[in-house]
């Protein structure tokens, strides 16, 4: 049903559905009058009883029409992580429904089950940081998997997980028991090969600040400018938080964080906490 035709029926329920309404009122009034005879009070009753039914029938046909319209706009929901592991997560903030939620991760986005194409479809990048993979590859990736789909898929890109306001809610939650006068909070980040660093760390750390006042919150990279250890040299406080800006536990973490040893170089504990995402789960 085309949106010209649509209008025009809804238009035509709700004039029926007034003529109803005015019918009933009219003949009520009538009912009033002394001078009636039995036969038009009964007339006049009945004609009550079809203008009540009739603007019954009128608003159900308005329903009906309503759904049908826009029944083909229920959306459906495609979580794409940046990898395997990541898979699991929902995007925080709101709850995804039971329905019409698909999963994949950039890997395996050209086998996987993906949303059809009957409906609008919002599109859940899992990855910490805008760029490329979040970006031209996975828009690409999705235009060859629904390259014969009929009709094209509407495809909504929703902000990349790193840029949830959330985050820095459940970190904040996590973090504020481990804080005391002397902590610090050294978030580390992935590198980015973007001419600018993508702005989802530094907003993350932004909010952070506004969330903990007075806690000395510190931004640095694996080996980019600035980095993660030549920040942890210059940070004031003796004991670090150490939160990496990451979507799992793997490789990263294992090997290009700073570590206790590098801390106590410079006269600093440093604690490693569990990667970022990883406190969405609890």
């Amino acid at each position: 049903m085309n949106r010209k035709l649509f209008h025009l029926l809804l238009l035509l329920c709700a004039a029926v559905f007034a003529a109803a309404v005015w019918g009933s009122v009219d003949c009520g009034a009538r009912l009033d009058s002394p001078s009636l005879t039995p036969e038009t009070e009964s007339r006049l009753r009945g004609l009550i009883y079809f203008h009540f039914a009739l603007a019954q029938a009128s608003t159900i046909c308005a329903v009906i029409l309503v759904y049908c319209h826009h029944k083909k706009w229920n959306r459906n929901y495609l979580v794409v992580s940046y990898n395997e592991k990541g898979t699991g997560l929902n995007p925080p903030g709101f709850r995804l429904p039971g329905r019409r939620v698909y999963r994949c991760h950039l890997g395996n986005l050209d086998t996987a089950e993906l949303p059809p194409a009957t409906a609008p479809i919002l599109v859940y990048p899992m990855f910490m940081l805008s760029g490329t993979s979040s970006g031209r590859k996975l828009a690409e990736k999705l235009e060859r998997a629904y390259a014969h789909a009929e009709p094209a898929p509407q495809l909504y890109f929703q902000p990349v997980l790193g840029a949830s306001p959330w985050l820095a809610e459940a970190a904040a939650r996590f973090l504020k028991p481990q804080i005391n006068g002397d902590t610090a909070v050294l978030v580390v980040a992935h590198d980015s090969t973007l001419p600018e660093p993508p702005p989802e760390p530094a907003l993350f750390c932004r909010r952070l600040r506004e969330m903990l006042p007075g806690t000395e919150i510190a931004l640095g990279y694996f080996t980019q400018s600035p980095k993660a250890e030549e920040i942890l040299k210059n940070i004031q406080a003796t004991d670090v938080l150490l939160l990496p800006f990451l979507l799992t536990e793997g490789v990263h973490t294992q090997r290009d964080l700073p570590t206790a040893a590098t801390a106590a170089a410079c006269g600093k504990t440093l604690t490693r906490l569990p990667v970022l995402a990883e406190l969405l789960k609890d």
